[in-house]
């Protein structure tokens, strides 16, 4: 017996940051320079991975657009030359552990 799901269902399946993002701002189809790389690039553990995702994100010709979709969209990870969390830029790669301590003033 096939199992029917409920209109509520549904709408808790489809509602999702990431679906909503890409209705409402969808993915141009342009000549994007990451196209054909391997996405994990573009989600840095490291300053070396971090400046080699920026390295890739420096020759594209659609670096403004591919930021304001994901600025938009709320995504994480490099894009557009710039390293988001949820869509907030983020100063560089945060690193495990506690933070290192500072002086008192």
């Amino acid at each position: 017996m096939k199992k029917v799901r409920k209109e509520e269902q549904f709408a808790l399946i489809l509602n999702t940051t990431a679906v909503n993002g890409a209705y409402e701002h969808p993915t141009p189809n342009v000549a994007w320079a990451c196209a054909g790389i391997d996405p994990d690039v573009f989600f840095p553990a490291d300053d070396a991975s971090l400046a080699a995702a920026l390295a890739i994100c420096d020759g594209c010709p659609v670096r403004t657009l591919c930021r304001t979709i994901a600025v938009a969209r709320a995504e994480s990870g490099v894009w557009g030359g710039v390293l988001l969390a949820e869509g907030v830029p983020q100063a560089g790669v945060k690193r495990r552990g506690r933070p290192p301590k500072s002086a008192v003033a």
